[in-house]
């Protein structure tokens, strides 16, 4: 059970600080269709940074540094030039995709990249040993989010850049550096989440390595109803479903392979079918907003 419970907590990690950025920035305002291509850059730089650094602090900056260079074309395109963030996103994907395949392709040379590849630092947790990224991910990230949303100035006007982004206007406050500023806490999350990914749970980069996560990291902002607990509840119970699967085979249960794989998505839209609540989207989301 206990490593059952550890692998929950690891394969969970990277989706539930990509949850966690998507709904502050969408908090306040902004749909980032490209968080898939964030993460991947992030998980490229941090491979990259890691094996140049041999250190695991230089792999964190390298995935924050990557989600950074993809989060900067992202926000020239759908916040500072009001584009629709949609085909924005779209385009993202697509170019860091080709990007990091060229790239690593190139800089990987005799294996570099995975052989100077360094660990991330590991935290006993009672009977467990995780990664500290993993401990961030779990508890930190979420107090952090909440905190920043609910108690601070900068977490207010972020809110009503969402909900209100006039009002904010007229009371003499800029909507754009609300949003710029919600992103750049996207930015150091999905970075972390690279390092996540490429240093913990794969130890190394491949090609679309993301593997869809993006995409789901935005269904579960939506299904949670954009509260910091339904992302933390919702990633749970993802994780522990794909833990169980891989639990699952390697029981050599008989299950066909296919059937096992699409197993943690039922379950997770079953769970969001019948959860209580209603969906209240920011009112002002996906809606661009002169700077």
């Amino acid at each position: 059970m206990s490593q059952l419970l550890e692998l929950t907590l690891l394969a969970g990690a990277p989706l539930l600080l990509a949850v966690i950025g998507e709904l502050i920035l969408q908090r306040s305002g902004v749909l980032n269709i490209g968080l898939e291509g964030m993460l991947l850059a992030a998980a490229f730089g941090a491979t990259l940074a890691g094996a140049t650094s041999g250190s695991a602090l230089g792999g964190i900056a390298g995935g924050v540094a990557g989600a950074a260079a993809a989060a900067a074309l992202f926000g020239a395109l759908a916040l500072w030039r009001a584009a629709d963030p949609i085909v924005s996103g779209v385009a993202l994907n697509l170019l860091c995709l080709g990007a990091t395949g060229v790239l690593y392709r190139e800089l990987n040379e005799g294996n570099r990249l995975v052989e100077g590849l360094p660990r991330l630092p590991r935290l006993s947790v009672g009977a467990m040993e995780i990664d500290a990224v993993v401990f961030f991910a779990w508890v930190v990230a979420p107090l952090m989010a909440a905190a920043l949303l609910w108690r601070t100035r900068a977490g207010l006007r972020m809110r009503a850049a969402g909900e209100n982004p006039d009002a904010l206007a007229w009371g003499g406050r800029s909507v754009a550096r609300a949003r710029w500023l919600a992103l750049a806490f996207e930015v150091v999350l999905a970075g972390f989440a690279g390092a996540a990914l490429s240093l913990g749970l794969a130890q190394g980069f491949a090609e679309n390595m993301v593997a869809g996560r993006g995409f789901i990291a935005l269904a579960i902002v939506i299904f949670a109803r954009w509260s910091v607990a339904g992302a933390v509840a919702g990633v749970a119970l993802f994780s522990f479903a794909t833990a169980l699967q891989y639990a699952i085979q390697a029981g050599g249960s008989g299950i066909a392979f296919h059937l096992l794989l699409g197993f943690p998505y039922v379950a997770t839209l079953a769970f969001l079918v019948v959860a209580p609540g209603s969906v209240q989207a920011p009112r002002a989301l996906g809606r661009p907003y002169p700077s």
